[in-house]
């Protein structure tokens, strides 16, 4: 089994407010990196990603919204240093609600369905199904816990996450601590009322199906940034961010290679053989782009 830390597509959680004052409904995405050698091989690639994240939460009362929204992602990069560059994207919707169970609990639940795949000749294997459950203690106004579990039915097999976080604001506003573990974490400090210093490490898995060669690649990846946010006005930010990525790799496998279960870092009844070779941990550089909304008190 490999101790490292395992993930779903994060930005399926971001779009849940944990008690924040906003909601970021929209989302763009832009990343890439420098050459990345191959590793016992020679060769090297990079790697670039883009993607966009639009949420539309539609209130219905003061206990319950519902809670939709699509999520689309690409990644440019070379599984080999003998291949040519290769395009494998996601396409995901999320559909749920968020309900009040009481003046300190919420919760929120969604189905995630997605087509992951390089959409050459779609079919069955090209779709996954997934499920979040997560619910929400309200402590105070500015600290709130959460705890949940995560499904997906990876191209590798069953994929169970459980979730613990915390979210905490300062009371005057300038420190904030987003954590929503083993996947996500967000500190970031208020400069002033145009730019936010921070730091966050996101970790990834994906898998997506190589129709035309009856193989599917997983995308693993925990990467740490360091950012600086400039809010462009009230509602739009730029992030400019700089990271590293730890145990990263886009590992082929044969399509009837399979693990057992997946449960967040561990893997059961895993004997699968990795049919390329891997390329080193290295630098990122990403900017995103978001619009906010600001929830009124």
């Amino acid at each position: 089994m490999k101790s490292v830390f395992f993930s779903i597509s994060f930005c399926l959680l971001y779009f849940v407010s944990f008690g924040q004052d906003y909601v970021d409904l929209a989302r763009f995405h832009y990343s890439n990196t420098p050459q990345n050698n191959f590793d016992s091989i020679g060769g090297s690639t990079n790697v670039e990603d883009l993607g966009l994240d639009v949420t539309l939460p539609i209130q219905i009362n003061d206990s319950n919204a519902f809670l939709t929204g699509f999520n689309i992602d690409q990644i440019k990069t070379k599984f080999h240093p003998a291949d040519n560059f290769r395009t494998v994207s996601t396409v995901n919707l999320k559909i749920g609600f968020n309900k009040k169970h009481s003046s300190k609990w919420s919760g929120t639940y969604m189905l995630l369905p997605k087509l992951s795949s390089d959409f050459k000749n779609l079919g069955s294997k090209d779709f996954q199904f997934g499920a979040l459950a997560l619910m929400k203690y309200h402590k105070k106004e500015n600290l709130k816990y959460n705890i949940g579990i995560y499904y997906n039915g990876e191209l590798f097999g069953p994929f169970i996450v459980p979730l613990l976080g915390i979210y905490y604001k300062s009371e005057n506003g300038k420190f904030e601590a987003n954590l929503t573990l083993p996947i996500w974490a967000d500190v970031n400090y208020k400069v002033n009322n145009f730019m936010k210093i921070g730091t966050n490490f996101a970790a990834f898995v994906r898998s997506y199906h190589l129709s035309e060669n009856a193989a599917y690649v997983v995308k693993k990846s925990n990467d740490i940034f360091g950012y600086l946010q400039f809010n462009l006005n009230k509602s739009v930010l730029l992030q400019t961010k700089t990271g590293y990525t730890i145990g990263r790799s886009y590992k082929v496998y044969a399509d009837n290679d399979k693990a057992d279960l997946g449960l967040s870092a561990f893997r059961f009844g895993d004997d699968r053989t990795v049919l390329n070779p891997t390329f080193k941990d290295g630098l990122v550089f990403k900017i995103r782009l978001i619009y906010r909304f600001h929830i009124e008190k």
